[in-house]
């Protein structure tokens, strides 16, 4: 499996937008549509079958071939391309054991029967049927909503990978939601010439994210990337398992809440998370959700925070 940052996926994937003006990283939904939505079909397009290791690009090639021109750059991307692919080399080898401890668990099926609860609490939704998907291109999302007979699509991308280190588990939802019916386009309507989905056509969007480190009950973060790996993958992936089931349900939970309108910063005061502040809107034994300024939302366990 390629290892690889799914924000790339994404960007070649279906959450585009055809803007000149960037668009906000997040648009609520707005009250007038909840009395429009008769149905909403919710599609999960998750690509992967198994959890990666985001490898960052190498800039060595840069260093390499600064000041000789054309030349240089062209040696300098020759330079990070044989670089990339022994660091990614190495990462897969490193996670292999992780993935083997994780055969039997699928991250697809848990998060699936997570949204099923989470979803069809909300009664103006009307969200009764919720699968997943596993192409992830603007051209499968386009049929997904032209051949849909919901009054909305909800759209939710799931990505869950480790850091390069091995020391952090991210999990991302990236949540859309789209007209189906003319009630509904007259609150958006489209502005692009290209696919149906480009995320500036959207009702509502946002990302939301899951963060936990590994061993979680302790603020030290380890760069040893064998050694994490071997804590994750100890007792079949216990704490692996632990975590991104935990991730499903919380992530599930988040959405149906930002659906509402809820999970706004509450009065716990501001954390940083990843020296980015961001107002504490709701808390558990675990961790707590965060209300970034830029109204993304993060989940962060204790020991991120």
């Amino acid at each position: 499996m390629r290892i690889v940052s799914f924000a790339v996926l994404s960007a070649a994937g279906f959450l585009l937008t055809a803007c000149a003006t960037p668009l906000p990283a997040h648009e609520a939904l707005p009250p007038a549509a909840h009395d429009q939505i008769a149905s909403t079909e919710a599609v999960v397009p998750i690509r992967q079958n198994e959890i990666y290791v985001y490898v960052p690009p190498s800039t060595a090639g840069a260093t390499a071939g600064a000041g000789f021109g054309l030349i240089g750059a062209l040696v300098g991307v020759a330079i990070d391309a044989s670089v990339d692919s022994a660091r990614t080399s190495k990462a897969e080898a490193a996670v292999k054991p992780l993935r083997d401890a994780m055969v039997d668990f699928n991250f697809d099926t848990t998060f699936q029967g997570d949204l099923k609860t989470a979803l069809p609490a909300i009664a103006w939704l009307h969200a009764d049927n919720i699968h997943v998907v596993k192409e992830v291109t603007s051209d499968s999302a386009d049929l997904a909503l032209t051949n849909s007979k919901a009054s909305a699509v909800l759209f939710t991308t799931a990505d869950y990978h480790l850091s390069n280190d091995g020391d952090e588990l991210f999990v991302t939802l990236q949540a859309s939601l789209f007209a189906n019916n003319d009630a509904l386009r007259v609150l958006k309507p489209a502005k692009s010439r290209g696919p149906r989905v480009a995320l500036e056509n959207s009702l509502y969007h946002n990302t939301l994210t899951f963060k936990a480190r590994v061993s979680s009950w302790t603020p030290v973060s380890s760069s040893d990337r064998d050694a994490n790996m071997a804590t994750w993958s100890a007792a079949n992936g216990a704490e692996m398992h632990q975590q991104l089931a935990r991730a499903a349900k919380v992530l599930a939970q988040m959405l149906a809440d930002d659906l509402q309108g809820g999970a706004q910063p509450g009065s716990d005061g501001t954390r940083n998370v990843d020296g980015i502040p961001g107002d504490i809107s709701s808390s558990d034994d675990a961790g707590s959700v965060l209300r970034m300024k830029d109204g993304t939302l993060v989940y962060a366990t204790k020991s991120l925070l």
